[in-house]
């Protein structure tokens, strides 16, 4: 049995007349006098299923970005979109990637991302050389969903002979937080001293299970919505964000909103220390919201409250924000309400 070549394949073939079979044997591109823009690009633009399925070529060797007024000098390969409206950058290397490929290629997507429709229409008119009219009808009659919508999400496909552990275990973090990357592996094949054939194979991700891996991150990102839908805010965080108190405020215990039980022993602390029942509004954080007049200490609104009943002797745990009110007789929770009105009173 042949030994595995670098691309983890052994290729044979097959002499259909006698049965037998013979390997056939690797070599790079760059041995067999290819280059990567005349040729692996060339192919590439012509077959873009190399890469994926339902892509169509908007531009190669596109340089018109810009960051302000400034114009920047990099040039990405191959700008592709998909059927479901999203542009896919390309980026090629002849042989084995280097280690910064992955970055060059974020780059280009950070670019792509501020591209538009109409953009994208104008540059496949113009590399094309089709006037607007022409290219709108075939980038719609490609992507039905840019009539009516803007670019998706880019994503990204490195290609190369081959990839070192530098390369994917980026490739493989940024897939994990939901971008839509890969690598393809092109390999060149001797089959007689004029001809070679050339294979491509999608390393990463794999295909087994990227149909797992996009309904793994599909439910994750359910989930936190979800998550944010069903788990309200603090009103105490609520106010801080806002700036919706000065710091300094002075806030006053609201005394109706004791059990009677409770307010007959808080009245009678008040009435030979009053700053027990007053607090200043501090903007630091929801646990230092409060700066207890009493003796300076810093409280969350509920804390605050549970402190001076502890000392009473109750235990319980209260909605803070609900025990306080500001000079105007507003209370926290209520304050917190006006702003957004989906909010914990805890």
């Amino acid at each position: 049995m042949p030994a595995k070549s670098s691309s983890g394949e052994v290729v044979l073939r097959i002499d259909l007349s006698t049965k037998e079979v013979q390997p056939l044997v690797e070599m790079s591109l760059e041995s067999a006098g290819l280059r990567e823009r005349d040729d692996l690009q060339r192919w590439i633009a012509d077959y873009p299923e190399v890469i994926g399925p339902d892509l169509l070529l908007i531009t190669s060797e596109f340089d018109w970005f810009a960051l302000g007024d400034r114009k920047v000098s990099d040039r990405l390969d191959l700008l592709f979109l998909d059927s479901r409206g999203q542009l896919l950058v390309a980026e090629l290397k002849r042989d084995k990637a280097e280690d910064t490929v992955d970055m060059q290629a974020l780059k280009y997507a950070a670019y792509c991302s501020t591209l538009t429709v109409e953009d994208t229409i104008e540059e496949f008119s113009r590399f094309h050389e089709v006037d607007v009219v022409e290219a709108r009808r075939r980038i719609e009659e490609h992507a039905p969903s840019v009539k009516t919508e803007e670019l998706g999400q880019v994503r990204i496909r490195l290609v190369a002979g081959s990839f070192g552990p530098a390369v994917t275990s980026v490739a493989l973090w940024l897939q994990d937080i939901g971008l839509d990357i890969g690598c393809i592996q092109v390999v060149a094949r001797r089959t007689s001293d004029t001809e070679a054939v050339i294979s491509a194979r999608q390393l990463l991700p794999l295909p087994v299970v990227e149909e797992f891996m996009v309904r793994r991150r599909r439910r994750a990102a359910e989930e936190v919505v979800r998550e944010r839908t069903t788990r309200r805010r603090n009103a105490a965080t609520v106010i801080l964000e806002s700036a919706a108190l000065a710091p300094g405020t002075e806030l006053t215990l609201h005394l109706p909103a004791l059990t009677a039980e409770w307010r007959e022993q808080v009245e009678k602390v008040l009435e030979t220390e009053p700053s027990a029942g007053k607090a200043e509004w501090t903007g630091i954080s929801l646990r230092k919201a409060l700066k207890w007049k009493r003796d300076g200490s810093y409280y969350s609104a509920s804390g605050l409250v549970e402190a001076l009943l502890t000392e009473l002797g109750f235990s319980a745990s209260v909605p803070g924000p609900q025990y306080w009110v500001t000079p105007d007789g507003t209370t926290l929770a209520d304050l917190a309400i006006s702003i957004e009105p989906d909010v914990s009173q805890l």
